[in-house]
């Protein structure tokens, strides 16, 4: 694997955070990236990128990143200036959704203080369907949705991998990933397989898609639901902070939502949603009295989890 840590260079013992930055990453070298690192640093954290050279530069999702991401957490565990009382693990957008998977895994389920989730998704299913059916929906309410370029590349990717035939996973590569014309007779002929995922593509309705997805292969279904965090909600013991925005393109607020619906019983989360992102970045303007406001919830939102650097 590969990582970068940011950390004040003493000999004190710090809280830790182990951070993914998910599918379309930047690079190492992004001026975000290293802000928040050094700022992490700054406030007392020991902070490790973990870095995915698949998911990272490939638009795609690897469910191997989740197994990464629990060596990667015992090896931030394990280090000298790290106090193995409280490290946490923190992503953004699949990112975040990786590491509250890996946060439930037995090897260190009980050594994870804190997981923070910053524009994550609850279910891939439900993002494909709302991808497909270009259109989001939660509590029986459904409204339009243009669905962001990353994360269209990302979704035709994952139903392209499905397909068994070679030359059909190049053929839809070029129309649906790369916009090359095709022809009517080069579509002509697809199995059946390549039927479902060129319709899912094309776009359909919320209720075709889900009849759609039922006939994907069964291998694809659960690989979606293995990279899933509502399949391994009830095995996470560390404290979820969790962040949307409400404007959110890549992934629907919707999402973060149904996580927080799903942990009422169990208590033990704080979730924020904001206004003044896009995605997980810093949007670029608003009127005074929006941001003002907007800065005190994420301020409030951020020193639950600074406050364990103290």
């Amino acid at each position: 694997g590969l990582a970068d840590i940011y950390r004040i260079p003493d000999d004190r013992k710090r809280a830790a955070v182990l951070l993914f930055l998910g599918a379309n990453a930047t690079g190492r070298g992004d001026k975000d990236v290293i802000n928040l690192g050094n700022a992490l640093a700054r406030s007392g954290f020991v902070a490790m990128f973990n870095w995915s050279p698949t998911m990272g530069l490939q638009h795609n999702i690897d469910p191997k990143e989740i197994e990464n991401l629990v060596w990667a957490f015992q090896y931030l565990e394990s280090l000298d200036f790290v106090d193995q009382e409280r490290v946490g693990m923190g992503g953004f957008s699949v990112g975040a959704s990786f590491a509250m998977v890996a946060a439930a895994d037995p090897r260190i389920r009980d050594d994870v203080v804190f997981v923070s989730s910053f524009g994550g998704y609850y279910d891939m299913r439900d993002v494909i369907l709302q991808i497909a059916s270009r259109s989001r929906f939660y509590r029986g309410q459904q409204e339009p949705w243009e669905v962001d370029r990353l994360t269209w590349l990302v979704f035709a990717n994952e139903l392209i991998e499905s397909l068994d035939d070679p030359a059909e996973r190049r053929l839809f590569t070029r129309r649906f990933v790369r916009d090359e014309p095709v022809s009517d007779e080069e579509l002509e002929g697809l199995s059946s397989q390549a039927q479902i995922v060129r319709r899912l593509l094309e776009g359909t309705t919320l209720e075709e898609a889900e009849a759609l997805f039922q006939r994907l292969p069964n291998d694809f279904r659960q690989e979606m639901a293995r990279v899933s965090p509502s399949a391994y909600i009830s095995n996470i013991e560390a404290r979820l902070m969790i962040m949307h925005d409400q404007g959110d393109l890549l992934i629907p607020a919707a999402e973060s939502r149904r996580l927080v619906d799903a942990l009422e019983s169990r208590g033990n989360f704080r979730y924020t949603e904001t206004e003044v992102f896009e995605h997980v970045r810093p949007g670029g303007g608003g009127e005074v009295w929006l941001l003002v406001k907007e800065a005190a919830k994420l301020y409030g939102h951020m020193y639950g989890i600074i406050d364990i650097a103290r």
